[in-house]
C-alpha cells in the first residue's frame, strides 16, 4: 500500500516535536544551584582530544604545583617530626608530635588532591560512557551498574553554573560544569575560576556529544 505524501516527514516532525517538547520540561525542573559549593579559584583542569572518539580531562600545570606543594610541606615536617628517632634508639619521647600531626594532615591533603585532580574524566564514544573513574570498566555489566560511568546518550545538555565564593581568606568566582541527564539529574565534571576556560571546554564538549549549553547564571555560595 503506498502512504500518503509527506507521511514519513510527518512522522519525523512528531517525534522532533515530543522530543523537544520533553527536553523542554526537564529545563524547567533541573536545579539550577550550584551542585558542588565552592571550588577552585584556579584551572585545575584541561579538556584534551585525544581522538575522533574520545575527550578527556587531565590536570592542570597549576593543580599539579598545588598538589605538590602540599605534597612536599607534608612529607617534609614529617621527617623533621620522626627524625629524633634515628639518633635515640627509637625513643618516642623525643618526637615532635606537632610536627607529626602537621606533616601528616598536609600529606594526606596532597595525596588527596593528586588523587582527585588525577583522576580521568573521559567521554569515550566506542564505550558510549563518559566515566570519573581510574578504570574505564571492562565488562559491560559492569559499567551500567557503576555510579561513576554515564550512558552518553543519557546525557541532555551541558549545564554552566557560576559562583562568588566567599570565606575568611577573601572571596573569588568558581565556575562549574555539569553534565545533566535525561532523568533530571546532574553530575559534576568540573569546577574552578577559569570562565574562559569553562566556556571553550563546554562549546567543544557540546560539538562533541551534539547537546545544547544551558546556562544557569551566577549565585553568591
Amino acid at each position: 500500500m503506498n502512504l500518503p505524501e509527506g507521511f514519513h516527514n510527518e512522522i519525523i516532525e512528531a517525534k522532533e516535536n515530543k522530543l523537544y517538547t520533553d527536553v523542554d520540561n526537564i529545563k524547567s525542573k533541573v536545579d539550577t544551584s550550584p551542585l558542588n559549593s565552592g571550588g577552585a579559584s584556579f584551572k585545575t583542569n584541561v579538556l584534551i582530544k585525544e581522538s575522533s572518539s574520545k575527550i578527556l580531562y587531565k590536570p592542570s600545570i597549576g593543580a599539579a604545583i598545588f598538589g605538590f606543594i602540599f605534597l612536599a610541606i607534608g612529607l617534609g615536617v614529617l621527617f623533621f617530626g620522626i627524625y629524633p628517632l634515628f639518633g635515640n634508639n627509637f625513643n618516642l619521647a623525643e618526637v615532635e608530635w606537632f610536627l607529626l600531626i602537621f606533616g601528616l594532615i598536609f600529606t594526606t591533603a596532597g595525596s588527596f588532591m593528586f588523587y582527585m585532580f588525577y583522576m580521568p574524566r573521559v567521554f569515550d564514544k566506542q564505550i558510549g560512557y563518559y566515566y570519573k573513574a581510574y578504570s574505564p570498566g571492562s565488562h559491560y555489566r559492569n559499567r551500567r551498574s557503576s555510579k561513576s560511568h554515564i550512558p552518553l546518550k543519557s546525557i541532555i545538555a551541558i549545564q554552566l553554573i557560576g559562583e562568588h565564593v566567599k570565606n575568611d581568606k577573601g572571596s573569588y568566582k568558581s565556575f562549574e560544569l555539569n553534565l545533566v541527564l535525561n532523568d533530571g539529574s546532574r553530575n559534576n565534571v568540573i569546577d574552578h575560576g577559569n570562565l574562559k576556560s569553562i566556556i571553550s571546554d563546554a562549546e567543544i564538549l557540546s560539538n562533541f556529544l551534539n547537546i545544547p549549553i544551558w546556562h544557569a547564571g551566577s549565585v553568591n555560595v
